[in-house]
């Protein structure tokens, strides 16, 4: 590009200058392609020299017709088999279908043996090993575990040049097989699962999709792996934001968003004792007795300012503009210290959530969509 640029620039001035940057780029073209064949032919003079080195196990060399059917249905893992066998264009797209739909077949099977499913299946069938949907799973889980296999046989697992390790989305796939093989060997062994623990890793089997499709990988590797220093920039920055406005709530709403759950009451030395509570407001239904409690309000969710945690956490919780609402309308109702709270009789606090909203809704929000 940089080439490109100055040529475009030098072509008003002299042809001769025109031809000597492309020279310029040819050379340094051919200087990049020289230096890739050169270090292409030590690695290789290198494999030649200590032929365990590319023995996978120690056992199957690139002469081994085993590995050598394994070659043509796995691409590998980096780079290229300098003298293995390169991946069929036939073979080795029938192979991902096949994985693609053993990984579909499975997230099927789950949304089917749904966990009240198997809870009356097995209360109709009894406790029995080898019901249906766990033949189904160790099937499934098999068919991956052998694609597993075909790929360390091809490339090896963590020592040979195209380690099957090596590769970042092996890695990805090899945590989800580890988490299928727990789920499928506790569920054989023990009938229903071990725990919710292991029951739930067979979730993982949906992140196989990652690594089978080109545009979620990419899109993946772009957001997390790629993105991931961008995304913590922006998250301590909104952590960051948080803190004043945290500090500030806490001086001037602490201690005084308390309320007494008996509406009557003027304020906390007359919340004591019981009072009858009636569950149908406007019904003749005879009221029950309920304790008088002075407690942090609570329209949808308990929350208050009374120390720093519990600032910091409200404002993390209102920040995604979920229920932002009801905070302000209990801050905007707030009187004296210990005392009862009165609609709209402190309008101004509302000031306090409309500028947090609009510094944080918009513009912390806007760092993480770019």
């Amino acid at each position: 590009m940089i080439l490109e640029f100055s040529a475009g620039i030098i072509s008003q001035n002299n042809p001769r200058e025109i031809l000597a940057a492309l020279n310029t780029e040819n050379l340094v073209s051919q200087d990049i392609n020289d230096a890739l064949y050169e270090r292409r032919a030590q690695k290789a003079d290198f494999i030649r020299n200590h032929p365990s080195y590319d023995k996978t196990f120690w056992v199957f060399s690139q002469k081994n017709i085993v590995r050598q059917w394994c070659q043509k249905l796995v691409e590998p893992s980096g780079g290229e088999r300098i003298f293995g066998q390169p991946h069929s264009r036939l073979a080795h797209p029938i192979f991902q279908l096949l994985i693609l739909c053993t990984v579909v077949a499975g997230i099927v099977v789950e949304s089917i043996a749904t966990p009240v499913y198997r809870r009356e299946y097995y209360a109709r069938m009894g406790l029995i090993r080898g019901s249906w949907f766990d033949i189904a799973e160790a099937s499934l889980g098999l068919v991956l575990f052998l694609e597993f296999l075909i790929k360390i046989v091809a490339d090896g697992l963590s020592f040979t040049p195209n380690a099957y390790l090596r590769s970042i989305w092996n890695v990805f796939d090899f945590f989800v097989l580890v988490g299928l093989v727990i789920n499928i060997a506790t569920g054989l062994i023990f009938v229903g699962g071990l725990s919710r623990l292991t029951r739930s890793l067979k979730a993982l089997r949906v992140l196989r999709l990652i690594t089978l499709i080109e545009k979620m990988r990419t899109t993946f590797q772009s957001l997390i792996i790629s993105g991931a220093l961008r995304i913590l920039d922006a998250a301590v920055l909104a952590v960051l934001y948080m803190i004043p406005f945290a500090v500030w709530g806490l001086n001037i709403f602490a201690g005084r968003m308390n309320s007494c759950n008996d509406g009557g009451v003027g304020g906390l030395s007359g919340c004591v004792g019981e009072f009858g509570y009636n569950a149908v407001q406007g019904s003749d239904a005879f009221p029950f007795p309920v304790p008088r409690v002075w407690s942090n309000p609570s329209p949808s969710t308990s929350f208050s300012f009374d120390n720093f945690r519990a600032s910091l956490l409200i404002l993390f919780e209102i920040v995604s503009l979920e229920g932002w609402i009801d905070v302000m309308s209990v801050a905007t109702s707030i009187t004296e210290p210990d005392q009862q709270p009165r609609t709209n009789s402190a309008e101004f606090n509302a000031f306090f959530f409309i500028i947090y909203i609009l510094l944080g809704g918009i513009i912390i929000f806007t760092l993480f969509v770019r």
